[in-house]
């Protein structure tokens, strides 16, 4: 003990980090037994790319449109399952985009050679899983796409920071639902790794789809989250150039807490949305809510409004997926003061 103490005091080490958040530099240092070192952290910001976060109604439409405008360019799309990249690196050449698809499924040499042609040529679109890890030295990506939620703010700075390394403009661009949020909370719960891993997990993903929902600068929520001060009102984001809308949903967020409540809160937003706007459904009927005091009290907001009601109270805490019924929304204890009338929303 006394011989690897000396030796650790005479042998330098030093931990690099790409962009990694204040709790994962905190257990790089405490794993490596650098907490009495000295940090150097410089700033986050990139401020050529700007971030556009759009709620996912038509993927492949929305994906279309937003490529649109970045025809030629060098470029990456990324999606959550090596399915999916490979259906939509089909569907884009299938649109005129040089597009190739880049996963840990794909045989080496292909996988090699797909890289070898984004690096070496122009316009070529690499469409690749979220877990995509190989290192980009190509300055020239001009747009960088989401079309599933990412795990982590972490992992999404990191996979966007791809784009404008030249210095020029850039975009990035995410496409998410409510369906992602649950989908992902089910792989963390799925996953091998201890609970307390598995609250971290929870939190940053929580703290992503607060980012989604946000309604302020996307670059102040970005920078704050990795513990940098931001003034806000960048000028350069979609809530800065076109400022969100909002409007009191006190009472509709009440509707909607009640209805989960009186349904045992066995159901998803897909479901609780039918009964809010009095659909008669084969689901509705067959469990009998049609009789309950939540039955059609929503009629004046349309399906996609609710969606973003249930968006909103599910990114501010007042509702979880329950992971075991399979998505089903459950009231937090957050919920109580805005049931009581002592919060707005």
């Amino acid at each position: 003990a006394n011989i690897g103490a000396a030796r650790a005091a005479f042998f330098p080490r030093i931990a690099l980090t790409a962009t990694a958040d204040a709790p994962t530099r905190a257990e790089i240092a405490e794993r490596l037994a650098l907490t009495e070192a000295q940090w150097f952290v410089s700033s986050f910001d990139r401020p050529n790319i700007r971030y556009n976060v759009v709620q996912k109604d038509n993927g492949r439409r929305q994906l279309l449109d937003f490529l649109g405008a970045h025809r030629g360019e060098a470029g990456i799309v990324y999606c959550l399952s090596r399915k999916k990249v490979e259906q939509t690196a089909e569907f884009l050449c299938e649109q005129g985009f040089k597009a190739l698809p880049y996963h840990a499924g794909l045989e080496a040499e292909v996988r090699a050679g797909n890289q070898r042609r984004f690096l070496r040529e122009d316009g070529v679109v690499m469409v690749a899983t979220i877990a995509f890890g190989m290192g980009i030295d190509k300055p020239d990506v001009r747009f960088v796409a989401h079309t599933d939620l990412p795990k982590s703010l972490e992992g999404y700075y990191q996979e966007t920071g791809r784009a404008g390394r030249d210095g020029d403009p850039a975009e990035a661009w995410l496409a998410y639902g409510l369906g992602d949020a649950v989908l992902l909370r089910r792989m963390i719960e799925d996953g091998d790794a201890g609970e307390e891993r598995k609250r971290l997990e929870r939190a940053k993903l929580d703290a992503l789809i607060g980012y989604c929902e946000s309604t302020a600068c996307r670059r102040q929520a970005l920078l704050a989250y990795f513990g940098e001060a931001h003034a806000g009102a960048c000028g350069h984001c979609d809530n800065c150039q076109q400022p969100p809308a909002t409007w009191d949903a006190t009472e509709a967020a009440r509707k909607a807490l009640s209805c989960a409540y009186r349904t045992e809160q066995r159901f998803g937003a897909a479901h609780l949305i039918d009964v809010l706007r009095g659909a008669d459904t084969a689901k509705v009927r067959q469990f009998g809510h049609q009789s309950v005091s939540t039955y059609g009290i929503g009629g004046d907001l349309d399906a996609k409004q609710w969606r973003g009601v249930f968006r909103q109270l599910v990114s501010a805490g007042l509702l979880e997926p329950d992971i075991e019924g399979h998505g089903a929304l459950r009231l937090t204890a957050e919920a109580t003061p805005l049931l009581r009338g002592e919060r707005r929303l």
